[in-house]
């Protein structure tokens, strides 16, 4: 299990910048690009939601910057779940205030190869493929860094995206090349969209985002219809792998997007 988070991808620019390896790999997913983060669209409480299934006021994460003093997410994740059961977790981002999400010991590998994607790709694919961890966490910051500095939608976030497709392409082609290709999902999303220069979550484009599942056992080439929320990563990425999905959980997977049989 691979999920990616491309921070600050909004789903039309998929189309706009184009991100034409998105396209062709969506050819082979269930996806949606009607999909909605949090309230909190900001990336450390978002991506916190996405890894763990619970909100805010369920996993802690309040603010939006490295404060080591605050210490770490209050629930467990998906990478904490593999960890404990002995299958092994890594994480690969580029940036450091996403350390919150990993609490000490429930992760094998924490790293930050770089700020933009092309490194982070290169050595998480690089891991995966050698070291063959259950649940593998990547994060590129492109467009969310294009967003911030020129505008969303603006021509160098596009610039950003198109290289956020690169790196996605770099990603799942070294899985694809492999042997773990029959055996692995990979759960494409992001932690918020945006608008102007910044994402406050209290418009449709700051919440909207993009959530393309791919591998083993989805429906390709399909839309998917009901609702999907950045929570529902965390317990999507629970079920496929097998593990219980906690009462209470405020996500749900999204069992509509594999197929039956």
């Amino acid at each position: 299990m691979i999920i990616v988070s491309e921070d600050g991808m909004r789903p039309d620019a998929l189309f706009e910048a184009p991100a034409n390896y998105h396209k062709r790999m969506m050819q082979q997913a269930a996806f949606s690009m009607e999909a909605q983060t949090i309230r909190q669209a900001s990336t450390l409480p978002s991506h916190a939601a996405m890894l763990s299934g619970f909100d805010v006021h369920d996993h802690g994460l309040t603010w939006n910057s490295w404060q080591p003093h605050r210490g770490f997410i209050k629930v467990p994740t998906i990478l904490q779940t593999a960890k404990e059961a002995g299958l092994g977790s890594a994480a690969f981002v580029g940036k450091k205030k996403l350390e919150h999400i990993i609490r000490p010991g429930f992760v094998d590998v924490f790293a930050r190869p770089g700020y933009l994607c092309r490194k982070i790709a290169e050595v998480a694919a690089a891991y995966f493929v050698k070291h063959r961890p259950q649940v593998e966490f990547v994060h590129f910051s492109d467009p969310d860094s294009g967003g911030h500095a020129s505008g969303w939608m603006s021509d160098e976030q596009m610039r950003a995206v198109r290289s956020s497709d690169r790196c996605l392409e770099t990603l799942v082609e070294a899985v694809a090349a492999s042997d773990l290709a029959r055996d692995t999902l990979i759960i494409v999303s992001s932690d918020h969209g945006g608008k102007g220069h910044s994402h406050s979550g209290r418009i449709r484009e700051d919440r909207l985002i993009p959530w393309i599942a791919w591998g083993v056992g989805v429906r390709p080439g399909y839309k998917i219809q009901g609702a999907v929320s950045t929570l529902d990563t965390a317990a999507t990425a629970l079920w496929a792998l097998g593990y219980p999905v906690p009462s209470g959980l405020p996500g749900h997977p999204i069992k509509e997007a594999f197929k039956t049989n």
